[in-house]
């Protein structure tokens, strides 16, 4: 967590299924550029410690630390892909355990369909798994070797089996007031209508930007994840903190 002025705004970042990434450090990047606590999150460990309420309690408890050591104005929850689910699933909780105005930046994140289901890892092959990374501009000499693969393709898996659970989650609850959407044009695995779809699940304000790039977005996208973020803070009000 960075950041020193008091009355900063709180940005919670989640990343994508695997951790990490080029996405989740530019996210962090562009709100730290705006004098904001950074977060950073992991996602839930298992369908366990989504169902039990653990890791939601976690999060929250976390967050709320975090906004009363700043006297945070107001909180931005941002994730990618799978990262977005958590900051979905975690904005619920917020609105009705604190009082303080919050947002939510998704980046390509399915929205999940009338069952609940997203496109998902959960049931991927290695070797399809490998064309998705490849595709997004992964290593290919570490696709290559079958043994880092393996344990790569394993990882996805196991976070996607998540993924879906909290997907589950959020097509069983109510609607959204708003949201913000980050889509990237050339995201074959969840392509932008997967994306739009959010429309049908947000009550009042919905922004979608489409821009070119993969389902990874590195620094050379960071004008469109600034505009997307700046749309979101002119969006969400701030609490008014008294000294």
């Amino acid at each position: 967590m960075n950041g020193s002025a008091a009355g900063a705004d709180v940005c919670v970042c989640f990343p994508a299924a695997g951790g990490g990434g080029a996405t989740l450090a530019l996210l962090r990047d562009t709100a730290a550029r705006r004098g904001m606590t950074v977060l950073a999150l992991s996602n839930a460990e298992s369908v366990a410690d989504v169902d039990s309420g653990r890791w939601k309690d976690r999060a929250v408890q976390e967050v709320r630390q975090a906004v009363a050591h700043m006297s945070g104005r107001r909180v931005v929850l941002a994730g990618h892909s799978m990262g977005g689910l958590s900051a979905i699933c975690l904005h619920a909780a917020l609105g009705t355990r604190m009082s303080v105005p919050t947002g939510v930046l998704v980046i390509n994140t399915p929205c999940p369909d009338p069952s609940g289901r997203i496109p998902t890892m959960s049931h991927l092959p290695d070797r399809e798994i490998a064309q998705v990374l490849a595709h997004d501009g992964f290593p290919q000499e570490l696709l290559d070797d079958e043994d880092m693969l393996s344990e790569i393709a394993h990882g996805l898996r196991r976070d996607a089996v998540v993924a879906d659970r909290l997907a589950e989650v959020i097509g069983s609850a109510d609607h959204l007031d708003q949201l913000h959407v980050l889509s990237g044009r050339d995201d074959r695995f969840i392509p932008p209508e997967r994306c739009a779809a959010w429309r049908h699940r947000v009550a009042e304000e919905f922004h979608l930007t489409i821009t070119p790039g993969g389902h990874a977005l590195d620094a050379t996208r960071t004008a469109a994840v600034e505009r997307a973020f700046d749309g979101l803070l002119a969006a969400t009000p701030q609490r008014e903190v008294t000294a």
